[in-house]
């Protein structure tokens, strides 16, 4: 996924509460060794230097890095995969990641390399999505169209929200989970004007000119414009909720070589 393009910012926006809840539940140290994986635009980063962490950001989106390094200038950023992390063993202390690794394209290898650079006793936060609610169903609809617009499916990702999947991937590194789940809230003026944002999400901004090659823009947002409306929780505006998960994973003790 091209996430510099477009401008993340919007949703990075939307979701600096999700952020805020997860680096709260953290409960950080001054001194903390903290990795913010899959960055973005550093929200993570921000809260977690606020709290006195030493903390590292890491995103393979070199824009995104960028941003992120004007908003926390005291923290170091990379570019880099979370499936690849560019650290040593046992480097950090805690690994937190808002909705940035779940789209890694080698989760097997992502949850080894975050487990990897957890020192024992230390601990990482990884948010998912839950599969319902209007962010699900707007994903689902483009998923579909471009699906139907390219002929190819979407590749199928691992269930990082799944308390069994993601229970069992753990254990065989040695490591347990436990878990909790929140909820975010997306406002606008109107459903209308919050699909004009959505517009430069990153994943639109990357479907797009295979919808429109299809001819399939216009309906596409009409259906997505309709499931909003339907989603809607305030009739003067636009409110709508999603539910996710928040997966605390801690490593075992390391096993000397």
């Amino acid at each position: 996924m091209p996430w510099g393009k477009g401008r993340y910012e919007r949703a990075a926006a939307e979701l600096a509460p999700v952020a805020k809840e997860v680096v709260a539940r953290a409960a950080l140290a001054p001194g903390d060794r903290v990795l913010d994986l899959g960055c973005g635009t550093g929200n993570v980063a921000l809260l977690a230097a606020r709290a006195g962490a030493v903390v590292t950001g890491v995103d393979p989106a070199e824009r995104l890095v960028e941003v992120a390094r004007e908003r926390v200038p005291g923290a170091s950023f990379v570019v880099g995969f979370a499936e690849d992390l560019p650290f040593a063993d046992a480097a950090f202390d805690v690994v937190i990641s808002v909705f940035g690794v779940i789209f890694a394209g080698d989760a097997k290898a992502a949850l080894a390399e975050l487990v990897r650079v957890l020192r024992p006793g230390g601990r990482a936060l990884v948010t998912a999505w839950l599969p319902e609610g209007p962010l699900r169903r707007m994903i689902g609809i483009r998923g579909r169209a471009v699906a139907a617009a390219t002929g190819e499916q979407p590749p199928k990702r691992f269930a990082w929200q799944d308390r069994d999947a993601l229970g069992d991937a753990a254990a065989r590194l040695g490591a347990r989970v436990s878990f909790e789940d929140a909820e975010a809230t997306f406002t606008a003026e109107s459903p209308e004007a919050y699909l004009a944002g959505w517009r430069e999400h990153p994943m639109e901004v990357a479907a797009r000119p295979a919808l429109e090659r299809a001819g399939l823009l216009e309906a596409v947002e009409a259906e997505v414009l309709v499931a909003l409306r339907q989603d809607n929780e305030d009739p003067a505006a636009f409110r709508a909720t999603s539910r996710y998960r928040i997966a605390t994973i801690e490593p075992g003790a390391r096993t000397p070589p």
